[in-house]
């Protein structure tokens, strides 16, 4: 079978499979009565709506919020029933949650909620919004407190016969440090204490709901974990032991109804017409389905990449910069919130996002919404909206330049491999990973470093419409909460992604109802099949790389990714963008 038959049979295929996933995904319900309406909140939520279009797509954070605001709005829902699972490191994104379930309560409805196994910031979700708190008979609670594992290998480098050469703009730039120190610098001690802190301040205020606001308790309840279910309500922590049936049971008798009915948390599926599926397979897939006026959500996810095509899991600068112009052009689309939650990367990358984002701004309402990170790269694009939002346990800042090379010259002489370097230009073969900078060379490389610094100030004292000396006293590397970062000045309020939702529907005069145009929209089947016939998936090592480490079984004990990721920015470029360290807070 030649290359064009396979690909006309495949085509076919998917098509065949295509209309049937449409038909049988229709489905009708019944209007509601009085319900208590159950969701599931079972893991962390991704931000955006893009995701594999070869597995089963996974509800986003934006889904849940709009279940529970459609729930808030339905007179019929009498009360909630959330099931929570660990939440894991989504410390700042969690309080979007407990803002949307904290106004549906706010209405005098009962909040219930069941865990069968849960971790910190689970029940920092459960301690803050919930009426009554339910566990499993056999379920765990895993509250003990925030931690960071700091590595720091240049002995493990030296012994392979490999030197790091990483060169820091920043005191507290540290992203290198992993590779160059056997010990931790105070500089980064001294901001992690400072995020452990806030963090775990957080967990003691949400906990002193449970003890009647005894500090001390609620320390000691902390210390004293992890918890079984016997112990957790000897503490106090959970109101009943029961299983899932008893406790559904519980939440219908409170809120006075005879049925719970569960939550889709998916936007539902519509029949696919002729005419959309035409235009999937004429390319037309990107367009926005929101139609008239509107406002549209924006969504750096990931690392921040340099490239003309997009990569899932990463924030690409092409594609972002192409959506950003068509947003501006669009006299449609009247505001745009962008949702960050990205650890940084590529600075040409970063700069370019940026200026997209400025000119935007220039032309309509922009505001930022911060995740649970917003660092380095990310926050230099945040920097240029009109107004920056976070919780207050989103991480932000990072406003620091790192660069270098791996020189494996040692590595090579040890297993046997003899290099040979010809060159003409005095520094032609800086960038080798053969042999060590030169001290001209090295010079020259921290100017590249320092120019990319001073750009990155300045970026952010005209967004911020600061000083430059009071962005330089909030710069040097620094990552922090958004807590402290208001105080410096890089947030303007504690807030959410719904407040940003209404506050850019209120900039542009547009009603609550307005629609909201999501970008980058989910890949369907058919575009995804198409890329890869013509060679443009997203498939590369470095992504295979990150979907293995995510699905590995060690991934879920060990920070593995971060540290493969900060390898991988390095790696790429001279010159990056990225947080002084690369942790796992859960």
């Amino acid at each position: 079978m030649n290359h064009t038959v396979r690909r006309s049979a495949l085509t076919i295929l998917t098509i065949l499979g295509l209309l049937t996933t449409v038909s049988c995904s229709e489905e009708k319900e019944a209007p509601d009565g009085p319900v208590v309406r159950e969701l599931r909140l079972l893991q962390t939520l991704p931000d955006g709506a893009e995701h594999d279009p070869f597995s089963r797509p996974q509800p986003t954070l934006y889904d849940a919020l709009t279940r529970i605001g459609d729930a808030t709005e339905d007179e019929n829902v009498k009360g909630l029933f959330v099931r929570v699972g660990p939440l894991q490191g989504a410390w700042g994104s969690v309080g979007d949650l407990a803002d949307a379930l904290g106004e549906f309560r706010a209405e005098n409805r009962p909040v219930h909620c069941h865990f069968e196994a849960t971790d910190n910031v689970g029940y920092l979700l459960l301690a803050s919004i919930c009426d009554r708190i339910s566990m499993s008979p056999a379920g765990n609670l895993d509250l003990i407190g925030p931690a960071a594992v700091m590595i720091y290998a240049r002995t493990l480098l030296e012994k392979v016969g490999v030197e790091a050469e990483i060169i820091h703009m920043g005191r507290y730039k540290g992203a290198g440090d992993m590779f160059i120190r056997d010990d931790m610098p105070p500089e980064a001690k001294a901001s992690m204490d400072a995020i452990l802190d806030d963090l775990y301040g957080a967990l003691i205020e949400a906990t002193n709901a449970r003890t009647e606001g005894d500090t001390r308790k609620s320390e000691a309840l902390i210390d004293g974990g992890p918890y079984a279910s016997a112990a957790a309500a000897e503490a106090g922590l959970v109101d009943s032991v029961s299983f899932l049936r008893d406790s559904r049971e519980e939440i219908k008798t409170a809120a006075g109804v005879d049925t719970i009915r569960r939550t889709r948390m998916l936007p539902k599926q519509e029949q696919l017409t002729l005419g959309q599926f035409l235009n999937l397979l004429s390319g037309d897939s990107e367009k926005a389905e929101a139609g008239g006026e509107r406002v549209a959500l924006v969504f750096v996810n990931g690392n921040i990449t340099d490239g003309e095509s997009g990569s899932m899991g990463d924030a690409v600068s092409g594609p972002f910069v192409r959506a950003m112009e068509r947003l501006e052009n669009d006299d449609d689309v009247k505001a745009v919130v962008m949702r960050i939650n990205s650890p940084g990367g590529s600075a040409l990358a970063s700069d370019r996002m940026w200026d997209a984002a400025r000119r935007l701004g220039e032309a309509k309402p922009l505001i930022a919404s911060i995740g649970d990170m917003a660092a380095s790269g990310g926050y230099y694009i945040a920097s240029a909206a009109d107004e920056i939002l976070a919780h207050p346990n989103s991480l932000v800042g990072s406003i620091g330049v790192v660069g270098g090379k791996f020189n494996f010259a040692g590595l090579a002489e040890n297993i046997g491999v003899n290099t040979y370097i010809l060159q003409r230009g005095k520094r032609a073969a800086w960038s080798t990973p053969v042999r060590g900078l030169k001290p001209t060379e090295r010079q020259a490389f921290e100017g590249l470093l320092r120019d990319t610094y001073d750009r990155f100030i300045d970026r952010v004292a005209v967004g911020r419409k600061m000083e430059r000396e009071a962005v330089l006293a909030a710069a040097e590397g620094r990552v922090m909460t958004a807590q402290d970062g208001k105080v410096l000045g890089l947030i303007d309020e504690m807030a959410g992604l719904s407040e940003a939702l209404i506050r850019a529907r209120a900039a542009a005069g547009l009603g609550p109802e307005a629609p909201v145009e999501l970008w980058p929209s989910s890949k369907g089947m058919i575009d995804a099949i198409n890329d890869l016939l013509s060679g443009n998936g997203d498939d590369d090592t470095q992504t295979l790389q990150r979907r293995w480490l995510r699905q590995h079984p060690l991934a879920a004990s060990l920070p593995l990714e971060p540290w493969a990721d900060v390898l991988s920015v390095l790696a790429r470029e001279h010159v990056a963008l990225v947080p002084p360290y690369f942790f796992t807070l859960r």
